[in-house]
């Protein structure tokens, strides 16, 4: 969604995104609630640019409960209730009464925070990048996350993975990120994987884990049924204190070019961002195009993304399966590398190229 759409679009939104919370009945009900409540809707209207509606109100109140706020909405969230919350179906009134109540709140929360998962799983995904890469360049990378958020899938090579039937990665990491392999075929190798020169990220606003609230926003934004999810990211926070990570704050427009140029001449680069550029206001999406394009000015670059099929990097076309793609060095156009769904929940190896 590029920009701030009038309360007839946001409705809309709404309308169109249970699809989204395939995992999260509790979302898909208050996605219904609001759609067709205009006092809820207009809580929106003064989010900062580019900020995915529905992920920003329901974020806002997670962390609003999670901060103590005592409703009964809290009832309804197995990650402040577990087992005993109740049958997200009955949750919109609920959910109604609370944002009336708690509309201040909720609108400065809307206002000033940007919506900056950090969907810890997605590092899976990465992880499957390295290994396509490694099969071009044998050379160790510097890894550079646009739109990272704290920054925790940098640690990529510092986690353990479970595909399939498969181990790889460190050893006794306290983070394990486990996939399911959609397939008959050998998981590939994904232990032959270039190493990390070097370890970058961009955010707008970068996430201050040794913040307790900056924590809490975190954990806000991850839907209440993943608790699994919930736990993966308390353990990567861990490791990103006990490893801390270069962020660097501010437009990813103005610092990529300079990024780029202060690596060391000739050697390789890979950018990643996942659900990023579906965040840039459609006006900024051509410059933000460039800026990642300009990375690779002084050395060879893979650029690589997961985003919807509408954020494709321009001028290519969005493979309509859900994908990971990537451009690199020499290439025409980019290439799949292997279906996934947007958590990383699975991956699943493609046999034929997009039609």
């Amino acid at each position: 969604m590029d920009a701030k759409p009038g309360t007839e679009d946001l409705a809309q939104h709404f309308v169109d995104a249970p699809s989204v919370f395939e995992t999260s009945p509790l979302y898909q009900a208050l996605c219904k609630e609001t759609a067709g409540n205009r006092p809820i809707l207009e809580l929106l209207r003064n989010r900062r640019s580019g900020q995915q509606p529905s992920f920003l109100l329901f974020g806002a109140a997670h962390d609003l409960l999670m901060s103590g706020v005592s409703h009964a909405l809290r009832d309804y969230y197995p990650s402040l209730t577990g087992n005993r919350a109740r049958d997200p179906a009955d949750a919109g009134p609920v959910f109604r009464e609370f944002c009336g109540q708690y509309a201040d709140e909720l609108e400065q929360v809307i206002r000033t925070r940007l919506v900056q998962s950090n969907v810890v799983r997605r590092a899976a995904g990465l992880r499957y990048a390295l290994w396509a890469i490694g099969k071009r360049c044998k050379q160790p990378v510097h890894l550079i996350e646009v739109g990272a958020s704290a920054g925790l899938l940098l640690n990529v090579d510092r986690y353990r993975y479970l595909i399939g039937d498969q181990a790889f990665g460190r050893p006794g990491a306290p983070v394990t990120i486990d996939s399911r392999w959609r397939s008959t075929e050998p998981v590939p190798d994904l232990d032959d994987v270039p190493g990390i020169a070097s370890r970058t990220g961009i955010d707008l606003n970068p996430v201050d884990i040794t913040d307790a609230r900056e924590r809490r926003w975190l954990m806000a934004l991850v839907w209440p049924e993943e608790r699994g999810e919930s736990a993966l990211l308390e353990a990567a926070i861990g490791e990103a204190v006990q490893y801390p990570l270069t962020i660097i704050a501010g437009d990813a427009i103005d610092l990529c070019r300079g990024i780029g140029r202060d690596l060391p001449a000739g050697e390789p680069r890979v950018v990643f961002h996942a659900a990023t550029r579906m965040h840039v206001p459609g006006d900024q999406h051509a410059a933000f195009d460039t800026a990642i394009d300009a990375i690779g000015e002084s050395g060879p670059l893979y650029h690589v993304w997961l985003e919807p099929p509408s954020a494709p990097h321009h001028p290519y076309q969005g493979d309509h399966r859900g994908v990971i793609a990537m451009h690199g060095p020499g290439d025409d156009e980019p290439s799949s590398l292997v279906r996934a769904d947007g958590h990383l929940h699975w991956l699943e190896p493609l046999r034929r190229p997009m039609s």
